[in-house]
């Protein structure tokens, strides 16, 4: 008799989430970050080309609780290269336009955030404090949540990292299987390129706003949670067809 393995509720693996601030303006606002964080078991701070550093504004917003989480904290002048070690990206954003691509909250996203922690890296970004994540930060992102509010309302950063990070930590879910370990950013984004390479040798890319369309690509393709082996399955598509492409020219000219 097959017996099937019993499924069992967990919670979110704090330690594996990571809060990426982009462009932050105000120190006082990555010092609360840094607080919210201590709050509940994020241990990664990153901030991507902060407009201040003040140390002495970030520790008096950290209190404490924070302090720990502040001074292990990552600075980088690249998205890209932040994101790099992740397995996993996570957008926010308070606007909801034909481009952000948002079909969820925060709160519909938390059980399957919670089932890929388990085994996967994930970083959440929060963007700056006047316009929020640009369609290019969004674009380095698996999907995208937003989190509900009235039309008057405005969240501060580090009162959506409260949230964001409240949700994820009170989830539980029944986990019958882990997910396995997806392929990092670092992995990821040379195949996207080839891919768009490709799609471009075959005129298959609408010319009037190819960071939407690309977008459009990347988060269907996040839909799959894909794996290192799987990228280089694709890269190896790409790069297969390209060359016959090539040598097909070759021939004709």
């Amino acid at each position: 008799m097959q017996i099937r393995p019993r499924a069992q509720r967990t919670t979110a693996k704090m330690e594996n989430i990571a809060v990426v601030l982009v462009e932050t303006l105000y120190p006082e606002n990555i010092g609360s970050a840094a607080r919210a964080c201590a709050n509940f078991g994020v241990k990664d701070l990153i901030v991507v080309k902060p407009k201040s550093l003040d140390r002495e504004k970030m520790q008096a917003m950290a209190t404490k609780s924070g302090l720990p989480v502040l001074e292990n904290i990552k600075i980088f002048e690249n998205l890209e290269e932040a994101l790099a070690p992740f397995n996993y990206v996570v957008g926010t954003t308070a606007r909801l336009g034909r481009q952000r691509k948002v079909f969820e909250t925060i709160r519909e996203a938390a059980p399957d955030l919670v089932t890929l922690s388990q085994n996967n890296k994930i970083a959440i970004l929060f963007g700056n404090e006047r316009w929020g994540l640009t369609n290019e930060d969004l674009y380095h992102c698996h999907r995208v949540v937003t989190i509900p509010t009235t039309e008057a309302a405005s969240l501060n950063v580090a009162q959506a990292v409260v949230i964001i990070l409240y949700e994820l930590f009170n989830q539980e879910v029944e986990v019958p299987f882990k997910k396995p370990k997806l392929a990092t950013s670092a992995e990821l984004e040379p195949m996207y390129r080839l891919l768009k390479e490709t799609l471009e040798a075959i005129d298959y890319v609408p010319h009037d706003n190819v960071t939407l369309w690309m977008t459009t690509i990347r988060r269907f393709l996040s839909r799959l949670e894909l794996t290192s082996q799987e990228v280089r399955i694709i890269q190896g598509f790409c790069r297969n067809l390209l060359w016959h492409l090539r040598e097909k020219d070759k021939k004709t000219s």
